[in-house]
């Protein structure tokens, strides 16, 4: 059950999109031949997910016995630039096309090892990242279908206007005066 209290939780209540923050930039500049891109999505979930496993490993048992955990977001950041580089290679070799991203990827994995217990819920946190990624795109191409005319100030500003409605939608759920254990 904490599994799945765990993947619900940052799926929608901490979206990494909408109240971290994290991949804004990607969610804003969607493009469409990235959604049809099956290897750069196959890519980012393999990079991220291994990563997130392989950093956590290296941050519990070895930064934290040595008491040298400050120093998990470089050795975070060397273990996807090593994965990465690989998969990229592949995704070349193979596709001869380039499927790069980075900030998206990088700061998941810091999350997931960051806010881990266990390493099951860092595995439940890499995916529900990335689910809550998925989740946050309809929305947008909504959004861009029924607004004209994209890149200019006033398409920007109500773009972010609806996000923020989107997180007052999300975060609604969690008021006090709807979770009738804090009322006695």
């Amino acid at each position: 059950m904490n599994f799945l209290n765990t993947i619900l939780y940052y799926i929608c209540f901490a979206s990494v999109v909408l109240i971290y923050g994290i991949g804004t930039n990607n969610v804003i500049d969607l493009r469409m031949q990235k959604l049809n891109d099956i290897t750069y999505a196959v890519k980012l979930f393999i990079s991220i997910l291994v990563s997130s496993m392989l950093s956590w490993f290296v941050t519990k048992g070895l930064l934290v016995p040595l008491k040298l955990t400050e120093l998990f977001p470089l050795t975070s950041f060397l273990i996807f630039i090593c994965i990465n580089a690989f998969l990229e290679a592949l995704v070349r070799l193979t596709t001869k096309r380039s499927s790069t991203e980075f900030v998206f990827s990088y700061l998941v994995i810091v999350i997931s090892v960051f806010e881990s217990t266990s390493f099951i819920n860092t595995v439940a946190i890499s995916v529900s990242c990335i689910c809550s990624f998925l989740f946050i795109i309809p929305f947008i191409l909504a959004f861009r279908r029924n607004n004209g005319k994209q890149n200019t100030e006033s398409y920007y500003c109500k773009l972010f206007l609806y996000i923020a409605i989107l997180i007052l939608v999300i975060s609604v759920f969690d008021v006090m005066w709807l979770n009738p254990g804090v009322i006695k």
